[in-house]
């Protein structure tokens, strides 16, 4: 069966990227792998290039949807994105950002009319079908960042640079993912920072998800069920993966853990019905 990399893509699906904003032009590439942060993709030259997954679409017509609509584009806009519209409300600090407004309902928290947060362009939130994903309050969305899959943004949370959000991941408060960070099914709250090449991600199976919270800040990977709390720093390169049934919480104090209750309760290895069979098969053997 082939593997299923983030996004939904697959090995051999074709992807389409901008080659040139000022021109809007674009170049199918065929997808081979995904290293976990970025994309392996390799176009009809040859050639192999590693893209971050905000770069990658899956029509000529999604990439173009992406750039900043010109005077004459306004009418097709609105026939790709109905979900929602960029208003005339700027940011009262940064002005060349716009409040989006719901066209829709989307999930069970936004009505269509409903006022969101603050975008740049399209490119910032996920417009595509079923996608629930939305910014509120004053949150916002900035440069190539990417809000998608669910995930969302409260208070005055902030995505930007080429920072990816994605698989149901939450942001609140003043929390901010900037430069290349990539942050799937986690919760950051508070002043919490992820930065630089951070991965924040979920355990492999999507049950256990990372808590970013208070002034942390992580430039490594954190996967799975792991709190980091208080002024701790993750530093580039450091990797902290919880793969137990346990909670791993790493603040100024430390590293603990949190057991699960589960681990406390002694269970039989086989059912009595396994063991009544498996001892007949003995007697059996045994005449």
């Amino acid at each position: 069966m082939t593997e299923v990399f983030p996004g939904g893509w697959r090995e051999g699906d074709t992807c389409y990227l901008i080659t040139s904003k000022e021109k809007r032009t674009t170049l199918p590439f065929t997808v081979q792998s995904f290293d976990g942060r970025y994309f392996g993709i390799r176009g009809s030259t040859g050639m192999f290039h590693r893209v971050s997954p905000n770069r990658m679409f899956r029509s000529k017509e999604e990439a173009a949807a992406s750039l900043e609509p010109l005077p004459a584009d306004r009418e097709r806009w609105a026939a790709i994105n109905q979900k929602y519209e960029i208003t005339d409300m700027p940011h009262a600090a940064y002005p060349f950002l716009r409040r989006v407004r719901a066209l829709r309902d989307i999930g069970d928290k936004v009505k269509a009319g409903d006022l969101g947060g603050f975008v740049e362009s399209e490119r910032n939130l996920s417009f595509e079908p079923g996608d629930d994903s939305w910014i509120f309050d004053d949150a916002a969305c900035v440069g190539e960042g990417c809000v998608e899959k669910g995930s969302r943004l409260f208070g005055s949370a902030v995505v930007c640079g080429r920072a990816y959000l994605t698989g149901g991941a939450s942001m609140s408060a003043q929390a901010r993912a900037e430069d290349d960070a990539y942050i799937q099914g986690a919760d950051l709250c508070g002043h919490a920072r992820a930065s630089g090449k951070s991965r924040v991600l979920a355990s492999p199976d999507g049950t256990a998800h990372p808590i970013l919270s208070e002034n942390c800040a992580v430039y490594g990977t954190v996967q799975g069920d792991v709190h980091v709390l208080g002024s701790t720093v993750i530093m580039s390169g450091e990797t902290v993966r919880n793969e137990t049934l346990d909670t791993l919480i790493l603040n100024e104090a430390g590293r603990s853990i949190v057991r699960d209750p589960s681990r406390d309760e002694l269970k039989p290895c086989q059912s009595s019905k396994a063991r009544e069979s498996s001892q007949k098969k003995r007697r059996r053997q045994e005449r």
